[in-house]
């Protein structure tokens, strides 16, 4: 079964808890009010296929992390949801509703 991005989303966003839906719009409201929300959607565009190797990369960074952050459960929710395909897809909706 091979579905296409915007599916992946949709069905990816029927599996995610209330929490993971917030922190997701925490995400693109903080990129928005920081007025980054054309670069954001351009970069994530353009690394849209690597979604899961990024959520690869997050969990390489993690023991980095908790050097500066004592309670990084953030940083391990966003690795967890762009581990997933359609996560990008999901993110850029929620950008993209902020623009």
């Amino acid at each position: 079964m091979n579905l296409d991005a915007e599916q992946q989303a949709t069905r990816l966003e029927a599996e995610l808890t209330d929490d993971d839906r917030r922190m997701l719009d925490d995400l693109a409201d903080g990129i928005a009010t920081r007025k980054l929300t054309p670069a954001a959607v351009f970069f994530l565009e353009s690394v849209k296929p690597l979604g899961w190797v990024g959520s690869q990369l997050l969990l390489f960074l993690r023991p980095i992390v908790t050097l500066v952050w004592h309670d990084p459960l953030r940083w391990d929710r966003v690795q967890k949801i762009l581990e997933k395909r359609g996560s990008v897809e999901l993110l850029l909706r929620r950008l993209e509703a902020r623009y």
